[in-house]
């Protein structure tokens, strides 16, 4: 990691062991409720309180941040996922469940805003773009590392959410051997406001996909190792069907990506929602034929889902002046968490009136709508829209996203502001004071 700041792979060994823990966890859910027989709604509900827990907290815990500082919310959070993952083995209910994800939530938003922070505030102009591709790469293999822990023990059992806990509690150890602070620096922008009106003239295909991206990749994480369990599938092929589709969401992003350079990323969108509608219907006759024909046809699918959000951040910024980045990349991040809410319940109902193969026919269904939407989209803006020129796209991970993201894009150069975090008095201000005090800072 030449050229990466000191702190940070000290940073990253503590996201690897987290995100393990997450990774397994989400899997391990969804397979222990089709081994205790609880009906797919529940496990729509459950996701869905996670996605609560998790906006909630995103929100919430910042300001804990700035009062109490990095180490000690971090700290906060780990403990709480390693105690919350250990109470799902304990107490086996789904009513338990559903408080132990809104609590969870709320610990992963804390543990994804200290990190995506501390990166942000450790990364320097020169070094932005090369900090997020290590932390991208990092991110996406653990998650999908952690998807292959499922075949150490029997998930019917109490050994896995062990595991899970003993991970979340590792990854406190690297913070609290070494003599570190947090970041030496936060980065912030002076940001313009923009309404989400204003944000849809500018760029509606943009805002519809990022809330299509929240609906569709949350139903995918909850519900699929669900639907692995109901149509017969082994834990060992669960968790290799969830962590090769995730893994190719890494290849994806850049690729896809690139390719979006090039062209205007509306049709790209457009292509990716065709494909990820046919992928839907394909799936369910694949899954009859073997094993591997289910994961190649479910590799084009995620291939495009994973990347749906991170096309959709870069086709909005492309309409956007710099200044307007942060606050339009928190309205995006909204309306993916609204959708993160909604669709994993949505697509736990149509699975319980359709069967297993109800999470495919909704996920091609919300895709065909997608497409549908950029089709008129693109039809009604040919006399008017003036031509943009697109910045280059920057991957995100396939994580719950945060707005520090736009933070890190190498695209745009913050303002930067010497903050000492431990004497930090926006603490003890409101959110519209604190921002006049950075201005005049």
């Amino acid at each position: 990691m030449r050229g990466i700041p000191a702190t940070l792979p000290i940073l990253f060994l503590c996201e690897i062991s987290f995100l393990l823990g997450h990774g397994l966890i989400m899997t391990l859910l969804g397979v222990r409720m089709s081994l205790e027989g609880f009906p797919s709604q529940m496990a729509g509900l459950l996701m869905s309180s996670f996605s609560v827990g998790f906006v909630c907290g995103s929100y919430w815990l910042e300001k804990r941040i700035r009062a109490v500082g990095h180490i000690r919310v971090f700290a906060a959070c780990a403990a709480m996922l390693a105690v919350t993952a250990m109470l799902h083995g304990l107490w086996v209910n789904p009513w338990a469940w559903l408080v132990w994800r809104v609590f969870g939530g709320g610990a992963t938003a804390g543990l994804l805003m200290v990190m995506e922070s501390w990166v942000s505030g450790e990364s320097t102009n020169d070094n932005r773009g090369r900090v997020l591709a290590w932390y991208m790469v990092i991110s996406t293999s653990s998650l999908a590392g952690g998807q292959w822990l499922l075949n150490l023990a029997d998930p019917a059992t109490m050994t896995l959410f062990s595991v899970t806990g003993m991970l979340f509690a590792l990854s406190l150890v690297p913070l609290s051997i070494h003599r570190i602070h947090g970041p030496s620096r936060t980065t912030d922008l002076v940001p313009l406001k923009i309404r989400v009106r204003t944000l849809y003239q500018r760029a509606p295909v943009g805002l519809v996909s990022a809330f299509v991206a929240g609906l569709m990749v949350q139903s995918f994480f909850a519900m699929t190792p669900y639907y692995g369990q109901e149509i017969g599938l082994s834990t060992s092929q669960t968790a290799q069907f969830m962590s090769i589709t995730t893994l190719v969401a890494l290849v994806a992003q850049w690729s896809l990506g690139r390719i979006s350079d090039h062209f205007d990323r509306r049709k790209v969108i457009l292509i990716m929602a065709i494909v990820m509608a046919i992928a839907g219907v394909f799936i369910s006759l694949a899954a009859r034929e073997s094993f591997a024909m289910l994961l190649v046809v479910a590799c084009f699918h995620t291939a495009m889902l994973h990347t749906l959000y991170s096309i959709s951040l870069a086709h909005t910024n492309d309409w956007l002046e710099p200044e307007e980045i942060v606050a339009a990349n928190a309205k995006l991040m909204m309306w993916y968490g609204i959708g993160s809410i909604v669709g994993p319940f949505t697509a736990s109902l149509v699975m319980k009136v359709t069967g297993p193969d109800g999470l495919w026919l909704f996920l091609g269904a919300v895709a065909l709508t997608l497409a549908m939407f950029v089709v008129v989209n693109l039809h009604g803006a040919r006399r008017y829209e003036p031509e943009v020129e697109q910045e280059p796209y920057v991957a995100v991970p396939v994580l719950e996203t945060m707005h520090y993201h736009s933070e890190l894009d190498p695209r745009h150069e913050p303002q930067q502001y010497e903050l000492d975090l431990q004497l930090e008095p926006l603490a003890f201000l409101d959110e519209e004071d604190a921002g006049e005090h950075a201005h005049h800072r």
